[in-house]
């Protein structure tokens, strides 16, 4: 419980990022702004990237060092000092997922995100019935959370959707 209460936790600093996207791309997106999509998605994504590796370092330290914090039960603390780097992998992946989640969005390809979503969900209900420890229990979030950006990386790169539709007018 302490470690999925410290993984909500910190999955909110994400939001924000998320947010940016949501408000920044449409306009872009709409006009098939290539050049701007880049440039903003560029920005965003560095953002991204440094809060997912700063925000799950912080988690991780509180999961491995602060768990007395939260609870007196020598049990508790140490499964979530053992969680901890399951935790760091899995804040810094949801982040990162959020913030391009947050430029899906913009783009209104819900059909995308939402096959992509059902499929991911099929694989970790699969892979969950193998999980047997609370760091096996993490992995299937973190490898599920870990396909949603490279997966809406390469759909881009591919010229479908609405920003790789844009981005390649760009390069042509």
């Amino acid at each position: 419980q302490l470690s999925t209460n410290i993984v909500s936790f910190f999955l909110l600093f994400g939001e924000p990022l998320s947010q940016l996207s949501q408000t920044a791309l449409p306009s872009l997106v709409d006009n098939e702004d290539g050049e701007g999509l880049l440039a903003n998605l560029k920005s965003v994504m560095i953002l991204g990237l440094g809060a997912s590796i700063l925000v799950g370092g912080v988690a991780f330290s509180v999961a491995r060092f602060l768990g007395g914090m939260f609870t007196s039960d020598p049990a508790v603390q140490a499964a979530t000092a053992s969680a901890a780097p399951s935790i760091f992998f899995m804040v810094s992946n949801a982040i990162v997922a959020v913030t391009v989640d947050g430029a899906m969005l913009a783009s209104r390809d819900f059909g995308w995100m939402l096959f992509l979503g059902l499929s991911s969900f099929a694989y970790q209900l699969v892979a969950l019935q193998r999980a047997t420890s609370i760091n096996a229990i993490f992995a299937t979030f973190i490898v599920r959370l870990g396909i949603y950006g490279p997966a809406c990386a390469i759909r881009a790169a591919m010229g479908r959707g609405a920003i790789g539709k844009a981005i390649r007018k760009t390069w042509k």
